[in-house]
Parts: C-alpha cells; sequence; structure tokens
C-alpha cells in the first residue's frame, strides 16, 4: 500500500470562486515522485468530500469550505486536468459520490490511483466510513492520495478543530490503518503563538492529542509518502510526541 499525504499540492486552486485548471506544482518533487510510485494511468477513482453533488444552502458555515460554486463532478473533472497537464494522463476517472452505481471494491481494485479530496473532517471520515473504504484497500497496490484534511483519516484517531476554540473540537476513531496522525496545513512561528490566540490554543489541542498518538504537522508545500510502512517527508514538517513539538526538517 503506497499511501501520499498533502496539505496544498495537488488540489486545483480556486480564483474568483471559479477552479482553475493548470499543472499541478511540483514542490519538493511530488509530480516526479508520483510518476515514480505509478505504473499505469488507465483509471484513477475519485472519492469526494461532499456526498451530494452540490452544497445545500442550509449547510452548516463549519461544513460549507467555500464549495458552493462546483459540483463534485466538476471537482473531479479539474482533478483530472490538472493531472494531465502535470504529465499524468488518466484514461478513465470514476466519481465515488451519491451517483455512484459501481462495485467500490472492484473499481479500487483496478485502480492505479485512488484520490480521497479533503474538505470537513468529519464529512469525509462519516463518507468513507459509509462506503466501507478499509474493507475495499485491503488488498490494493497503488497509489492512494490524502488530500489536505483528509491526510488526517488513516489514523486510528482524527482531531477535528474549529476555529481555535477549545471548547469545539471532537476526536474520533478514523480509519485505523496508520497507528500516526497526519496535521495538514502546519507552520510554527515563535511570533504567532506569541500573538495569536487561536493558534495557541491549536498548538495546546494537538499536544494533547499527541499523548495518545504521533502527530506528524504538514507544511502547505510539503508532502509525505508511507510506502509498505516506509516513511518519508519531503519539506517542512513537525512532530507532536507525547505532548511535545520539534522540528524534524
Amino acid at each position: 500500500m503506497k499511501i501520499i499525504y498533502t496539505s496544498f499540492l495537488l488540489q486545483p486552486k480556486t480564483r474568483d470562486n471559479k477552479l482553475v485548471v493548470e499543472p499541478f506544482q511540483n514542490e519538493n518533487g511530488i509530480i516526479d515522485t508520483l510518476k515514480n510510485e505509478i505504473k499505469n494511468v488507465n483509471k484513477m477513482v475519485f472519492i469526494t468530500n461532499r456526498w451530494n453533488s452540490t452544497t445545500a444552502k442550509n449547510q452548516p458555515k463549519d461544513e460549507v469550505h467555500n464549495d458552493f460554486h462546483y459540483t463534485n463532478n466538476q471537482y473531479a473533472k479539474a482533478v483530472k486536468e490538472c493531472f494531465k497537464l502535470s504529465g499524468i494522463n488518466f484514461k478513465q476517472m470514476i466519481v465515488v459520490d451519491c451517483k455512484y452505481n459501481g462495485v467500490l471494491k472492484d473499481d479500487i481494485k483496478d485502480a492505479d490511483m485512488v484520490y480521497i479530496q479533503g474538505g470537513h473532517t468529519p464529512r469525509g471520515l462519516k463518507i468513507l466510513k459509509d462506503i466501507k473504504f478499509v474493507d475495499c484497500i485491503k488488498k490494493y497496490k497503488g497509489v492512494m492520495i490524502f488530500n489536505s484534511t483528509a491526510a488526517k483519516l488513516p489514523a486510528t484517531k482524527a482531531l477535528s478543530t474549529h476555529h481555535g476554540n477549545m471548547k469545539e473540537y471532537e476526536i474520533e476513531e478514523a480509519l485505523c490503518l496508520k497507528n500516526y496522525s497526519i496535521r495538514p496545513h502546519f507552520d510554527y512561528s515563535l511570533k504567532e503563538y506569541l500573538f495569536d490566540k487561536k493558534f495557541r490554543n491549536r498548538i495546546k489541542l494537538i499536544k494533547d492529542f499527541s499523548k495518545h498518538i504521533d502527530v506528524y504537522g504538514l507544511g502547505g508545500n510539503s508532502y509525505i509518502l508511507d510506502k509498505d510502512n516506509e516513511f518519508k517527508i519531503y519539506g517542512k514538517c513537525w512532530l507532536f510526541k507525547q505532548g511535545k513539538l520539534k522540528k524534524l526538517q
């Protein structure tokens, strides 16, 4: 099993509420790494973070993530086109959301890459549990990309924090594939720690969480490759362990 965890990498950008189709950045050689790890480009399975095709207007703000302006198919198509412009041209793409009517275990078995979209953490975790994702990947040998907040989900436990508020967070049982957790979009600044209360609260929460499980704080343009339990970090990364924080690289 090959898992790639990202923060900002490998996701289309938005400008003026429109998805931008352009080559993905090859920061820290992520495109080169993918080309080395993906053996064929016959099929990609895209698993959405939003089960319905669009976001309902009455959706709570914490569960929107600015996704009103695209449908699941539009976002998945943008991902596929960005890969194509990056030199990775998948012949077929399967979108897994409310309109999917295939046999997921079979589609994943034949897929060269499985892309799990980031977004709202509890929402994405519920989708993966509902579709019995873990059962479907037991014998999978291809590449899985856990993008953005989806990077939290392969762990035994997932931490969701809201706006740096100490009272608004959840610790949920995640997919239990790995005995470590990833914190995407992470950067540590002493200035921010000293002058930003929300940031200090978030650091304290992650430190407390790390007493239960190691947490890797992944920089915005960084990624991690876990290849058959061999762990390699590309770019900036920090480790929370037993309530303490240190920079790895």
